[in-house]
């Protein structure tokens, strides 16, 4: 037994020799990189990033090619290159490039915009183990052109050791990258990549101006592209020089961020979303910055950040509705934010609670209660990112016995808590005054209409078609309506010949909401009109509309002839919000944006003012047009000097602030050149039919989109924008000449490329 050990103990060490005098010859017989001097006046000022070569044996994941040339670009543009939109070099260059067919003349050819190339070849991307440890490494080379020569490669190896993502000195923000990718592995690659192109771009020869400025080898985020909500939290690492000042920006809306330096070269910082903030496709830059000033800059494109850091309004006028087997509550909102509700239910006022069910509109039938028991509930809104409001309360309710009944063809006195059936006609007679509610719910026959000539007030009631619709309510002229905290739904018309005064109403559905034809004045305050072909309209007399919400309406307001005061109500996603045909001045709504461009409205209306968020929390914020077409003007101008310096992402910027200020024509068309520079595909289908909506007629719109769709390989696309402005544009010798092209086989298009 003694004799065994030995040998493998004398085994072991001659392994272990052996092994040292591989390593030590190796070391010997190392082959001495190349060194290049390049002269700042050869290096090429706009480079072209191709997209990575990969050897055969390498299978990279998904996200690589798009690291890789992303990373390389960030350390490129700190060292003084410019380089060119990698969409816009994908487009002219096409696919099916490789190391083998790779021609610099062929390429410089299809960019003359580009007076330098930059390839990438990756010869390994891989994991493998060393004894009882796993590694990530990269293995690639970078090479630098300009149109004469080749100026030289560089290439460099990279390999980072598997370990808790704890022990990595970013590693809280890492572990909270990592659980959104598919391997925890891949955040291991990413790392190693980081490392790789830092290494290999530090080899690479820069502009003298820009050696000045800090290194930064890497940055890590949470950022995703779903939007950060109440209380999340945006997390930056960044690792680069030590010892200086780090920060980082989230688009316009928060700059200067402080981050700490936790170690060495390793600098922390975090943004906990507040109250009221509120960003839409933001870009995070971060900063290292030198005590003389020098900074340098690490701009994160992708993904875009969104922070809804506004919890939606509390669901208003919560009542109970007491039916036969269930108890249905009714509320409503003005809060346009809000997509939906959490119905929570209890045996008791302060305690005990339990979500019993989530919905989107504004009621709710709860069937699982017992008579004789009492209950209290509450309802908390919802936005879209998950932001919940205060609760809404109401309560005792108690379940007892309902029969239902048939109102009278006579209304006459008080109809309250229970279910009733409106057939047909029924009066409120002249000199007779009727009450309806609170606690009703009224079911409506097809042919079912209540005729006004005396006085009728409706509080806390439901009225419901029975199948699709009712006719609904017609005030006559000796007749007066008061209509407060009531939900009508399917009415399609209640019409207003005498005096009426409506506060907290809702109206879903139909045709006409309210149709206003009388001298005396009508008051709408607080209320909600969604799903309605017309949600008001004044035919004459006089209208206060304050405090209301209108959704998803075919047309929001209609005016054809009296006056109108129309202030601090919410208008959102109808198709148009409000058309006039008699002067009317808009003051204080919020118009569903703070573009001008973008406020939906037609004929004789002017707004003097809007809120910039919607109303209560909105603030009035003054409309003045040649103010803000020459800020439009000035933004756009500076918009245009970034597209000639290739700063098309500052480009972008500028140019959607200026659009945002006050829309033109010219705006539209370097902005979406901008974006076809970018390759931001679906903005750019946006954009364009934005702008047609405006300027249908306008060609560079249809000339630059169509040429953008062809470089991209969307034919079709490109083909179906042709068509159409050559139907509003017929015989237009621009638009003719693009035929070709569009109609151009494959084949035939790679030949003449």
């Amino acid at each position: 037994m003694k004799r065994m050990n030995f040998l493998i103990f004398s085994l072991i060490i001659a392994l272990v020799l052996n092994t040292s005098c591989l390593h030590a010859s190796k070391r010997k017989t190392k082959k001495v990189d190349k060194i290049y001097y390049i002269a700042e006046k050869d290096l090429p000022r706009r480079v072209a990033i191709l997209s990575p070569f990969f050897a055969k044996k390498v299978s990279p994941p998904p996200f690589a090619s798009g690291l890789i040339r992303g990373v390389i670009q960030n350390y490129l543009v700190g060292k003084g290159f410019f380089t060119l939109p990698l969409a816009t070099v994908d487009a002219k260059v096409g696919k099916g490039l490789s190391l083998k067919t790779f021609s610099p003349a062929a390429v410089f050819k299809k960019l003359p915009d580009a007076d330098g190339l930059v390839t990438i070849t990756v010869y390994q991307l891989s994991r493998f183990n060393i004894l009882l440890a796993q590694y990530y490494k990269i293995d690639a080379e970078l090479c630098l052109y300009n149109r004469a020569k080749k100026l030289g490669c560089w290439r460099e190896k990279a390999r980072r050791r598997k370990v808790s993502i704890a022990a990595d000195p970013l590693g809280a923000i890492a572990a909270v990258v990592s659980s959104a990718v598919t391997d925890t592995g891949d955040i291991h690659i990413k790392n190693a990549v980081f490392e790789w192109a830092f290494k290999v771009s530090s080899l690479m020869p820069g502009f003298s101006e820009a050696t000045k400025k800090p290194k930064i080898l890497r940055l890590v985020t949470n950022i995703a592209p779903t939007p950060f909500k109440l209380g999340d939290r945006i997390m930056v690492g960044l690792e680069g020089d030590a010892g200086l000042n780090a920060s980082f920006d989230l688009g316009e809306f928060k700059k200067g961020i402080g981050m700490t330096e936790a170690e060495p070269g390793i600098y922390k910082g975090m943004y906990v979303v507040q109250e009221g903030d509120r960003l839409k496709n933001g870009i995070l830059v971060a900063h290292l910055r030198r005590p003389d000033g020098q900074t340098r800059d690490w701009i994160e494109t992708s993904p875009l950040i969104t922070i809804d850091g506004c919890p939606p309004e509390m669901a208003q006028s919560l009542s109970p509705q007491v039916e036969k087997d269930a108890i249905k509550l009714g509320w409503h909102t003005e809060d346009i934010e809000t997509v939906g509700f959490l119905i929570l239910r209890s045996e008791s006022p302060l305690s005990g609670y339990k979500e019993i069910a989530q919905v989107s509109e504004f009621s709710y039938e709860d069937k699982a209660v017992e008579p004789g028991k009492t209950y209290f509930y509450r309802v908390i809104a919802l936005d879209e990112v998950g932001n919940r409001s205060k609760p809404a309360q109401c309560g005792p309710v108690a379940l007892p016995v309902l029969t239902e009944q048939t109102l009278p063809e006579t209304l006459i006195g008080t109809f309250s808590a229970g279910r009733y059936l409106l057939a047909k006609t029924t009066k409120v007679p002249i000199g007779t005054k009727a009450q309806i509610g609170p606690s009703v719910n009224v079911m409506c026959g097809k042919e079912a209409k209540i005729m006004v000539e005396g006085e009728l007030d409706i509080k806390n009631a439901i009225f419901n078609p029975k199948k699709d619709s009712w006719v609904g309510i017609e005030v006559m002229p000796s007749g007066r309506l008061l209509l407060q905290g009531t939900t009508i739904n399917g009415a399609k018309k209640i019409i207003i010949k005498g005096g009426a005064s409506f506060e907290k109403l809702t109206l879903k559905g139909g045709k006409v909401g309210l149709l206003i034809a009388t001298p005396q004045g009508v008051e709408v305050k607080d209320s909600m009109f969604t799903g309605l072909d017309k949600a008001i309209r004044l035919e004459d007399g006089k209208i206060s509309i304050t405090g209301s919400r209108f959704e998803e309406n075919e047309l929001a307001i209609e005016i054809l002839n009296g006056q109108a005061i129309i202030s601090e109500n919410n208008f959102w996603k109808n198709k148009l919000n409000v058309k006039s045909d008699v002067p009317l001045i808009l003051k204080k709504n919020y118009m569903g944006s703070t573009e001008p461009g973008a406020f939906l409205i037609e004929g004789k209306v002017e707004v003097k003012s809007i809120l910039t968020s919607p109303y209560p929390q909105g603030e009035e914020q003054i409309i003045e047009p040649e103010k803000l077409k020459k800020q439009a003007e000035k933004l756009r101008n500076y918009g245009i000097a970034a597209i000639n310096k290739g700063e098309y992402g500052k480009a972008y910027e500028l140019l959607g602030k200026a659009l945002k200020t006050w829309p033109e024509k010219e705006t539209y068309i370097y902005f979406i050149y901008t974006l076809s520079a970018l390759g931001e595909d679906a903005k750019l289908k946006q954009i364009v039919k934005e702008a047609l909506q405006k300027y249908p007629y306008e060609i560079r719109i249809y000339q630059i989109s169509v040429r953008y769709y062809l470089q991209t390989g969307q034919r079709d696309e490109a083909k179906r924008l042709l068509q159409r402005g050559l139907k509003l544009n017929p015989h237009n010798p621009t638009l003719e000449a693009m035929l070709p092209l569009v109609e151009m086989k494959e084949e035939e298009r790679k030949e003449n490329d």
